[in-house]
């Protein structure tokens, strides 16, 4: 069940930032806010992925570790004004992890049900950060695309599932152990 709650605090969080960075691509909001809120949830989801990581979740605390290694970029790049280009070959080195890990999620799910939508958000997630690499580090002008993928896949692929692992009605690794447990 901790390891359900810390995957949805993870996800609520990370799904509030691309939210809101959405929202800034798109001029909506101030950049500099923006950076100090990318720079608490850097944070805040690193020390919940040694949380996880205490919990033999090793895969997702390194998982975790690149959205946060993300949003310590992120948060530079708004607060100072920093250029992207480090972060869009970042963005092209973690596309290569998240279709990576969503081949892995997608692998469990024939031992853990429900782990198929980690593999297809990570495979969105490969698909955002892919075209972040196209338009921070090569220039393309594709920047309200990515605005409103941030957004679409906030609400998708981060909040939704993260409300409801925390209110117990998506519980894949909990419902797996409890599977485990003798009778």
């Amino acid at each position: 069940m901790v390891v359900d709650l810390l995957l949805g605090y993870v996800l609520l969080l990370v799904g509030f930032v691309f939210f809101c960075n959405g929202m800034t691509v798109l001029g909506k909001t101030g950049a500099k806010e923006v950076g100090v809120l990318n720079l608490a949830v850097a944070v805040l989801i690193l020390i919940s992925a040694w949380q996880l990581h205490g919990q033999g979740q090793t895969a997702a605390t390194a998982l975790i570790s690149v959205f946060a290694l993300i949003y310590f970029m992120v948060a530079g790049i708004f607060i100072h004004g920093y250029d992207a280009k480090g972060l869009g070959w970042f963005c092209l080195f973690a596309t290569v992890v998240f279709i990576w890990y969503g081949y892995h999620y997608f692998g469990l799910e024939a031992v853990i049900p429900g782990f198929k939508y980690y593999a297809f958000f990570c495979w969105a997630w490969a698909l955002l950060t892919l075209l972040c690499w196209l338009v921070f580090s090569m220039g393309k002008a594709l920047a309200p695309a990515v605005a409103w993928l941030f957004i679409i896949e906030s609400i998708l692929t981060l909040l939704l599932p993260g409300m409801l692992i925390l209110t117990g009605k998506w519980t894949p690794v909990a419902a797996y152990a409890a599977s485990l447990a003798p009778q």
